[in-house]
């Protein structure tokens, strides 16, 4: 099966001296997703799940499969981006708070592209109701291609964590030294898939996770708090491309069974990581991803989330989930107008 996906570098990374650093620094270690296919790491677990079905609607050879998505932006443009490798139909609904510019690089890449809702919840429902049930069901063969909630897309996603472990070997570092793992979390596909990824190598309860989101979209962090599921009825994060009104069952479960560590952060806060990474890489992270970078710029925050003291041979790996919805221009104006508010 051709991947959907490449493997990507794991560099150690450098973050600029700030007033929060620790008398003990750990080295941080960033995982480059931005230099996925699609530009973020969803072209792992939604490119695996894609193209998984589509080789089995194939070999079936009765029907030929069509890609239905929602998305508040990076799932869809994933999805997108497979389809148009595999050369089959893509339909995407993504929501209102969506970028012109994420929804112009999903129809550049031959998808057809529906804006709706106010959120990913009600995207995802005029999916359903009014662009899958159009479909001709007698030739086409649905692959519904949710953002997150699949254990296809958990199982693409595990792959990272394979790919972390050999560079680690390559680069002959102890798996001892891995103090922690830190991502963003939007539904929990990508946090699903690292708990699976670090199972399968009887990791699990040695090295803990770190799941950071934005005020606004905090639906991990209030689950847990909660011991129960639930449900924000808006985003009000600027975060869109990876909020959801939801977590999925299995992210619950996951994070309460491994005591996973949940930071929540403010838009500004975010906005400045974004900024100052951008500064210092030429890489422009979009918000989403620039919740976890936050946290190399203040490791003072992982002291307190893990409570534990670090040695300068400690490690934490940072994912770099990458995205594909944000300018500079778009960060320094959201910038400007969280300053002003």
């Amino acid at each position: 099966m051709k991947s959907a996906f490449v493997k990507t570098p794991l560099l150690a990374h450098y973050f600029a001296a700030s007033s929060n650093r620790l008398p003990n620094q750990p080295q941080f270690m960033l995982k480059c997703e931005f230099l996925q296919p699609s530009g973020s790491f969803k072209s792992r677990g939604i490119g695996y799940m894609i193209t998984k079905q589509a080789i089995k609607i194939r070999s079936e050879g009765n029907k030929l499969p069509h890609v239905f998505a929602s998305s508040g932006g990076n799932a869809g443009l994933a999805a997108a981006t497979t389809s148009r490798a595999l050369s089959i139909p893509c339909s995407v609904v993504v929501p209102e708070s969506t970028s012109n510019r994420m929804v112009q690089k999903i129809w550049n890449l031959g998808a057809e592209v529906h804006v709706y809702g106010r959120n990913w919840k009600e995207a995802d429902k005029f999916l359903k109701e009014s662009i899958i049930s159009g479909h001709n069901p007698s030739r086409t063969q649905v692959i519904y291609a949710h953002p997150f909630d699949h254990p296809l897309i958990w199982e693409g996603h595990s792959s990272i964590v394979d790919e972390i472990i050999d560079s680690l070997k390559e680069q002959k570092i102890d798996l001892k030294n891995i103090k922690a793992i830190v991502c963003s979390v939007g539904g929990g596909g990508l946090y699903n898939g690292i708990i699976e990824g670090l199972s399968r190598h009887k990791l699990v309860h040695k090295i803990p996770i770190i799941g950071v989101e934005s005020k606004g979209c905090e639906v991990f962090n209030s689950s847990l708090k909660l011991g129960k599921l639930t449900e924000f009825e808006d985003i009000t994060s600027i975060a869109t491309s990876i909020g959801t009104n939801s977590i999925s069952k299995k992210t619950l479960e996951n994070a309460l069974r491994y005591h996973t560590k949940s930071v929540v952060l403010t838009d500004q806060e975010i906005i400045s990581t974004c900024l100052r990474f951008a500064d210092e890489t030429n890489i422009i992270p979009e918000p989403a991803c620039g919740a976890a970078l936050h946290l190399g710029y203040y490791p003072d925050i992982l002291y307190q989330a893990l409570n534990s003291d670090f040695t300068p041979e400690d490690v934490i790996i940072m994912i770099g989930c990458g995205g594909s919805a944000t300018s500079y221009n778009d960060l320094a104006s959201l910038f400007s107008k969280k300053i002003l508010q």
